[in-house]
């Protein structure tokens, strides 16, 4: 009976005071629900596709002295830290001719540490040549160094290569072994021979950059690198990432300051009720009890209402993106409002105790009633 008395009492005298403050409850749970889901996604995105992502993993080398190209040590090089595999070797000049129309690639072999720049499953057979996309539904006609008519199979990888590979095409070892053999240094080839060096992980490239150069006197050497800015772009995502968290921490202190204060409001407003309610005899254990769950069973439409929110948004999203990307959404989007949803039922409970255990403490009620 006491229950239904005191939830009915608080939902008539103070039910603007109550909706505002589920109203507010919603927008904040919204508001840190899709902060922790955009970081979990920036999070996810840049640990995949930058620190971890092996097609970023490389950095191409080139060195000269004063008297033409540096001969590099290559055992010292794959000694060193996080050094997964190095390819060492000239990158040949491939002309190709496409519906008419020639270019000239650049060529290396196909190994390994080359296949992990190209989106191609699978080894290549022997005598063939790998091409760029672009390539694809041409008519293609190669051309050896010496310009001889190339006779080769034709494969194809997706895209056109990353970062500095941009554009390559790669041939199977036996036929880089034959186009690289006709190199002639100074008559028919003026280039250094490529150092790529593979990393374990893209995150690595900084460290190893900086290893790397303190390896040569650059009065001896000019060493640069090749890596099109990833050194900058792993610093910063880690930096974003960081910067990320702090944000987010900071967001949930302040959401938590917003809902308490406006807590702390309510049960400002109810002092006087309150202490009718004791003086007839509810003990502040009680009213402590009532209390919450009447604040619970308001917070309960909010805790639906925020999932058929993401619900549509995610009917929504459905028709935007594929799948599997959509059932990975899904699923951490329930799981994390879950998450929530329990968190924000303790810390609810946590505010409502700790202030009403204050207000009704024998020192404020004897306090009030002297006043």
């Amino acid at each position: 009976m006491k229950t239904l008395f005191v939830f009915e009492y608080l939902k008539k005298k103070h039910r603007s005071t109550l909706r505002k403050l589920a109203i507010l409850n919603f927008v904040l749970l919204m508001l840190i629900f899709f902060s922790i889901f955009t970081i979990l996604i920036s999070a996810d995105n840049i640990y995949k596709n930058v620190l971890t992502n092996e097609r970023l993993s490389m950095v191409l080398i080139n060195g000269y002295t004063k008297t033409g190209e540096y001969e590099y040590d290559t055992d010292k090089i794959k000694r060193m830290p996080n050094v997964k595999d190095i390819v060492y070797e000239y990158g040949v000049s491939l002309n190709v001719e496409a519906d008419s129309e020639m270019d000239v690639l650049t060529a290396l072999s196909f190994n390994p540490t080359t296949k992990e720049a190209v989106s191609y499953e699978g080894d290549l057979k022997e005598n063939t040549i790998l091409l760029p996309e672009k390539f694809k539904d041409k008519k293609i006609k190669a051309y050896d160094v010496e310009m001889e008519p190339l006779e080769a199979n034709i494969e194809y990888y997706k895209g056109e290569g990353n970062y500095f590979l941009k554009n390559y095409c790669y041939l199977s070892p036996d036929l880089y072994k034959k186009v690289s053999s006709q190199i002639k240094i100074g008559e028919n080839y003026e280039g250094v021979k490529t150092l790529i060096v593979h990393l374990n992980k893209t995150e690595d490239i900084y460290g190893f950059v900086n290893q790397f150069d303190r390896m040569f006197d650059e009065d001896d050497v000019f060493v640069y690198y090749q890596a099109q800015g990833l050194e900058k772009l792993v610093a910063n995502s880690k930096l974003s990432f960081l910067l990320l968290v702090v944000f987010q921490i900071i967001l949930f202190v302040v959401i938590a300051f917003i809902y308490r204060g406006q807590m702390h409001t309510l049960i400002s407003i109810l002092n006087r009720d309150l202490l009718s309610l004791y003086l007839n005899g509810m003990s502040p254990k009680d009213m402590i009890k009532q209390f919450y769950r009447s604040i619970d069973k308001m917070n309960l439409k909010v805790y639906v209402i925020a999932l058929l929110f993401i619900a549509a948004l995610g009917a929504f999203l459905l028709a935007q993106l594929p799948g599997e990307v959509i059932l990975w959404i899904g699923g951490t989007a329930v799981g994390l409002l879950l998450v929530l949803v329990l968190l924000n039922k303790w810390f609810v409970r946590y505010i409502i105790t700790k202030r009403m255990k204050k207000e009704l403490s024998q020192e404020n009620i004897v306090s009030r009633l002297r006043n």
